[in-house]
């Protein structure tokens, strides 16, 4: 049974490769599958019914560098959701995205306590193949959904989102107690976390200070 790699882990640094059709069907891919959707789902069970949804998830976070995606299309920026429609994106391509950006907030279980706002294209028109092969185009014109499809598929070519970030007022320190606090107060957050030690954890350097 897989699990997530530990933030940090230079593993994500890493480039994953394409999937071939007929490898969909087989059973090391049927396991990653259920195994992504298991954690993405928040690992419900009798004695955690309600334990919210991660928004996205990519296969290299699971140490399976594979060009896979799992995405909330139902996702909202405002409240933990409860009641996902999750998405496999198989070999996603981003085709088409608009020219208008906007800033928005980003955290990811593979930064730890990084956070930070990020500026992206709003809308994108993406290409992929589902679990059975069959390729879709898929247009996202949420502002949120396009970010977080944007922030996984930078996962699949080794880029993590502080990296993405050029001015250093934007990359975070959120401890988990305040994380409730920066979804509502990200815009004017005071604790920056130095990109220099962004690219010390980045390349995997013990020593890094978190």
């Amino acid at each position: 049974m897989r699990e997530l790699l530990e933030p940090f882990d230079t593993k994500l640094n890493l480039l994953s490769r394409e999937l071939e059709v007929p490898e969909l069907s087989s059973a090391e891919i049927k396991s990653l599958f259920n195994d992504m959707q298991r954690i993405a789902s928040g690992e419900r069970d009798e004695d955690h019914p309600n334990r919210p949804t991660l928004v996205g998830l990519s296969s290299p976070q699971l140490g399976e560098l594979l060009r896979i995606i799992l995405v909330d299309i139902a996702a909202d920026p405002s409240t933990p959701n409860f009641t996902p429609k999750l998405k496999f994106f198989i070999n996603p391509r981003i085709i088409e995205s608009s020219e208008t950006e906007s800033m928005m907030r980003e955290g990811c279980y593979s930064t730890g306590i990084i956070c930070g706002a990020v500026r992206r294209p709003e809308s994108v028109t993406v290409v992929a193949l589902d679990e059975n092969g069959q390729e879709f185009k898929y247009i996202s014109s949420n502002t949120f959904q396009s970010h977080i499809i944007q922030h996984e598929i930078d996962h699949l070519d080794g880029i993590r989102f502080p990296s993405r970030i050029r001015n250093q007022k934007y990359l975070h320190r959120v401890e988990t107690e305040d994380f409730q606090n920066y979804r509502d107060n990200w815009q004017n957050w005071s604790k920056l976390y130095p990109f220099e030690n962004w690219l010390e954890m980045y390349e995997g350097n013990s020593n890094a200070e978190i």
